[in-house]
């Protein structure tokens, strides 16, 4: 009873302030700088002022005051927070002359800003300095700060309250259903609501939103606060942790998407190893505590990593998934010509179902010329046909331009997309170069994918002219065994001495995704998994050239040595 009457008193004595001051300074200098090591100070010598928003508010006129503000309020990041800082003020810049027009033609516009990490990276005050400069620079505006539970909305409320100075806003403590409420003399609210039930987020037009702790909540709720922002061309920040738990491995598809530039969302990593207000050493220290390497990887270093029991155990979003490096020698031709008698341009990985899908893995393989002995697998394109047959999968595969290192897509000519047979012009060359190998799933020679005896795989394909096929296991037309395919893939990934000789192109989301997420069954592979095909069409080509051979089995020939046109030709020198 007494805290009612004392906010009472204090919501009357607001009023009566507001009442006798015309004009309010709500300005705020948005501002990088660097800090002390030593003393943890900001080092305001080395101030760059990246935005400058709002002004003087003219409470009568309900407008902006002609003149400057008395007193700007100043707010700081760090160096760690600096490129998704950027970004928010090329948006701010432009949101502030309008939520669509000319303005944007030159900006990569998405309507979410991922900033994810590991803890105490900095995300949740950045996104709090976002939301405290939208609400000083546009008059009236709805702005959501959204945590997984009503309890845990302390954290920004406190946050928001250390960005606003007292006299710039009145607040409304939550109770009987209402939420926490910031409102600004500009008539600009900010309302610290909770999503544990997306359902409850369907509250009309919202202009700037903060969904904090994303990967604790559900997808549902970043859906409704999306469409919410459509009105005004809006922003929804999205503040997470890596996901470690079902609820948020929604997390990973958008995050996947987003590095793929396949929806309209842009993610930047801020971590706690670049934080200048951080004891890294105390954080780092966690690892040999809690002796979980994947854990340490996922809460500290921020590392998207498989939830649950993973096939694909190794797999790592920050290591696995990247684009080839300029520097790295493209060896396909010379690699395939050593394990499969001749030279392929493309290495690809096939599976046959109708349903769910037809999967192509298309892959090539490099070298490190500081490593020339290490051959580097990677997944460079990717066909998933949804209910479809050979035909079908055949026709999107040769529909793709295919892969080309360090050169841009070309569309000029048959050559320029994957097809699986010599051009005649190609046919007087003993060893001319063919685009693709394939290598397939062993069942697809004496069924289809609709698993008819009478009708096979192979026929579909060389009836297309993809000729060169290739069982994943030499000498043999068995597929191999599961768990030992997976256990070479794990070791492509990663070795014992760490290394990693598998990795995947940013693009191929459907094939990161599978391979991340294909989980184990009382501890076997589950074969019902939509995941399952995906790998599959992965894992053949690894097995046929990475696996060891079983016990008593003789290797495959060492490289042989042949002239043609002159040249000498030995090992991975690429020379064809």
């Amino acid at each position: 009873m007494r805290g009612a009457l004392a906010q009472s008193v204090a919501i009357l004595l607001e009023q009566e302030r507001d009442a006798t001051t015309r004009f309010q300074d709500l300005a705020i200098s948005f501002r990088l700088c660097d800090v002390d090591p030593t003393t943890r100070e900001w080092l305001t010598d080395t101030d760059e002022e990246l935005l400058e928003v709002g002004g003087r508010w003219d409470r009568r006129a309900k407008t902006w005051a002609e003149a400057e503000p008395h007193k700007t309020r100043i707010l700081r990041v760090h160096r760690g927070q600096e490129a998704p800082a950027r970004w928010l003020a090329a948006w701010f810049e432009r949101r502030a002359i309008g939520p669509s027009g000319p303005q944007w033609s030159d900006f990569h516009r998405v309507y979410t800003l991922m900033m994810h990490g590991g803890r105490r990276g900095g995300k949740t005050h950045l996104a709090c300095i976002a939301l405290a400069m939208f609400a000083c620079m546009v008059p009236k505006a709805r702005i959501w700060a959204i945590s997984p539970t009503q309890e845990e909305t302390d954290e920004l409320e406190q946050n928001i309250r250390d960005m606003l100075p007292r006299r710039w806003y009145r607040f409304r403590g939550g109770g009987s259903g209402k939420p926490l409420q910031f409102r600004l003399a500009n008539g600009a609210r900010i309302f610290c609501l909770s999503g544990n039930k997306p359902r409850t987020l369907k509250r009309g037009r919202v202009d700037f939103a903060l969904y904090n702790e994303a990967q604790d909540m559900q997808k549902e709720g970043w859906i409704q606060i999306r469409g919410a922002i459509a009105d005004n061309g809006g922003l929804v920040l999205m503040a997470c942790n890596p996901p470690r738990a079902e609820i948020g491995r929604w997390i990973e598809d958008v995050y996947e998407q987003a590095r793929a530039e396949k929806n309209f969302v842009t993610a930047f990593p801020v971590n706690a190893k670049n934080n200048p207000f951080v004891e890294w050493a105390a954080l780092a220290s966690i690892e040999a505590d809690i002796n979980d390497e994947v854990t340490y990887r996922r809460e500290v270093l921020g590392e998207f990593m498989p939830i649950g029991d993973i096939v694909f155990h190794a797999w790592s979003d920050a290591e696995t998934v990247r684009e080839v490096p300029a520097h790295y020698q493209d060896i396909t031709l010379a690699f395939t010509r050593q394990h499969l008698g001749r030279p392929y341009l493309y290495i690809v990985g096939m599976d046959f179902q109708k349903t769910p899908h037809m999967v192509a893995s298309v892959g090539k393989v490099f070298i490190d010329p500081a490593e020339p002995e290490e051959p580097i697998y990677w997944l460079v394109d990717e066909i998933v046909a949804e209910d479809s047959n050979e035909d079908e999968l055949l026709d999107a595969l040769e529909a793709m331009p295919r892969w080309r290192h360090n050169e841009p897509r070309a569309t000029e000519s048959p050559d320029d997309y994957y097809h699986g047979h010599e051009f005649p012009e190609n046919r007087h060359r003993r060893e001319g170069p063919v685009h693709c190998a394939v290598v397939m799933d062993a069942s697809g020679f004496f069924q289809d994918g609709e698993h008819k005896v009478n009708r096979t795989s192979e026929k579909w394909l060389r009836a297309r002219r993809w000729e060169h096929l290739y069982h994943p296991v030499r000498d043999s037309k068995r597929n191999p065994d599961i768990v030992e395919r997976c256990k070479a893939t794990n070791a492509r990934l990663k070795a014992a001495n760490g290394k990693r000789r598998l990795f995947s192109c940013r693009h191929l989301v459907h094939t990161n995704r599978a391979m991340r997420s294909w989980e184990n069954r009382n501890g076997f592979p589950y074969r019902n998994s939509p995941f399952a095909h995906i790998c599959d069409a992965v894992s053949y080509p690894i097995h046929r050239f990475f696996a060891r051979p079983p016990r008593g089995k003789a290797t495959e020939p060492p490289p042989s040595v042949q002239r043609q046109h002159g040249e000498r030709r030995r090992g991975f020198d690429g020379v064809i």
